[in-house]
């Protein structure tokens, strides 16, 4: 049995960012050619350091969604999910990595069809706009190796490229093309901040079409929402599959496990009140969600007040939701579409084999901007630990450091900032990337001890940056607070 993943970044802060992973593994589901898809993120839940623990399939495809051969290809996923190259045997697995959807030459079929369906004819000129960085040269390539493919084509009167972190910069997109019309098309895969937000505002666009000095200059949408895109997935996994074909059954080949048994379904997880014949949500209920999985997810991704919940353990699910058990959906089923991995990491404890990554790993292997992180001083660990899974459903089985187990007095304490939740019954086994980005900004403010401001509801969950988000004003005030106050040394 093949299982296909779909490795991408997702966002704390931007919750369309990671929604055109889901579709895309709908619609790779709806074609029957893998056994099971599903989704793994950087950012967000199920994570790419956790995704596998739920996968028993002999054979794994990961594919990367991304543009360019950079440093998340090259550096956070395969780090992340325990990758050795383009295929990893793991005990019974094989695990398949391929290049990024970006790099398939068919992606170039996708860029002349978005500008095909804004209008665009043989007299226009076609703008390939990437993002760029300085500190990569490689994030480039993709794009110019994208551009000249469709010029290869000759459809178009001009065709070349923009990017918004390096040179030739998009502001000069007017001066750089001679055509009366110019079709931009975003080679980037979410309609997420940088598409939705920062490249509008930055071109003074007005919508996707925008009158300037007589020209024209039609915005698309990013590639990666094209429907087109299952195809190029299906191509790289079909790819890996013939390259590393399945070895010849043997009887010294080590067996397939047997499944780990399911502990009993409690009557209450997390926030879940769980009936025999449905599953119920915080509150009294009265809003029935459809019993389907994607529809469920969708509906949790939002507290009372609409705004965004990155982490799905957080103690702020929407209220007066229930979903019936019918038409084949089980309670395992909405657990793990509102709590992914709960249940198999429930299962895994039950059974001794729940595998632990103490903080001081996680933080060790972080790089990039997130590197500085392994610097925050013991003290501001247990106080980040204090302040954000305090107020998670998840309870931490992972220490503070390798040799240091955890035990009843380093278990993490509920803020006041939210009623705790019946949450024993579900492990954490490793330090969660929104605990990496906390951490993070915990560091600048040891270094720089910053006052607290006033709570303002309206600030988003993981927007720590921002003066007003609770949990950053609940660390603050901890971090500040004198020796010997109850504040964890």
């Amino acid at each position: 049995m093949t299982h296909l993943v779909l490795a991408g970044h997702g966002s704390h802060l931007n919750i369309d960012s990671s929604e055109p992973f889901h579709r895309l593994a709908a619609s790779l589901r709806a074609t029957g050619q893998f056994d099971t898809v599903s989704v793994a993120l950087w950012k967000e839940e199920p994570s790419l350091a956790r995704a596998l623990d739920a996968i028993s399939d002999p054979d794994v495809v990961v594919v990367p969604v991304f543009i360019s051969t950079g440093y998340f290809t090259r550096t956070v996923v395969p780090r992340e999910m325990r990758l050795q190259g383009p295929l990893t045997i793991r005990g019974h697995q094989r695990i398949r990595y391929t290049p990024p959807v970006g790099t398939h030459p068919r992606l170039a079929d996708v860029i002349i069809e978005r500008a095909r369906e804004a209008g665009a004819q043989p007299s226009d000129a076609l703008v390939v706009l990437g993002h760029g960085t300085r500190r990569d040269s490689q994030s480039e390539k993709n794009v110019y190796a994208m551009a000249e493919r469709v010029a290869a084509r000759n459809l178009f009167a001009e065709c070349g490229v923009a990017f918004i972190d390096q040179e030739p910069g998009m502001l000069t997109m007017l001066e750089r093309f001679q055509a009366e019309r110019l079709f931009v098309v975003p080679l980037f895969i979410a309609d997420g901040w940088h598409v939705g937000e920062t490249i509008p505002a930055d071109l003074a666009l007005d919508g996707p079409e925008t009158r300037r000095n007589g020209r024209i200059v039609r915005y698309t949408p990013p590639v990666g929402t094209h429907p087109a895109l299952a195809a190029v997935v299906r191509e790289l996994a079909q790819e890996a599959l013939s390259q590393a074909p399945p070895p010849s059954p043997s009887p010294l080949a080590p067996p397939r496990p047997a499944p780990i048994p399911e502990p009993p379904t409690p009557n209450v997880l997390g926030s879940l009140r769980i009936e025999p014949t449905r599953v119920c949500g915080p509150g009294e209920p009265t809003i029935e969600l459809p019993p389907d999985p994607e529809a469920i997810r969708r509906h949790v991704r939002v507290d009372d007040a609409g705004r965004y919940r990155p982490l799905t353990g957080a103690n702020n699910l929407p209220s007066r939701w229930w979903v019936p058990l019918r038409d084949g959906l089980t309670a395992n089923d909405v657990i793990e579409a509102v709590y992914p991995l709960a249940t198999i990491h429930r299962s895994q404890q039950a059974a001794g084999t729940l595998r632990i990554v103490p903080l001081d790993e996680v933080l060790e292997r972080q790089t990039g901007r997130y590197e500085e992180t392994r610097q925050l001083s013991p003290r501001g660990r247990r106080i980040v630990r204090d302040a954000l899974c305090g107020q998670c459903a998840r309870t931490p089985v992972w220490p503070l450091t390798t040799d240091h187990p955890t035990s009843g007095s380093d278990a993490p304490r509920p803020t006041s900032c939210q009623p705790p939740t019946p949450s024993a019954q579900i492990p954490c086994p490793e330090p969660c990337s929104v605990f990496v980005a906390l951490a993070r900004e915990a560091l600048a403010w040891e270094r720089q001890p910053t006052p607290p401001s006033p709570v303002d509801p309206s600030v988003p969950f993981a927007a720590f940056e921002e003066p007003g988000n609770q949990i950053r004003e609940t660390l603050l005030a901890t971090m500040q607070a004198p020796a010997g106050a109850g504040v964890p040394q």
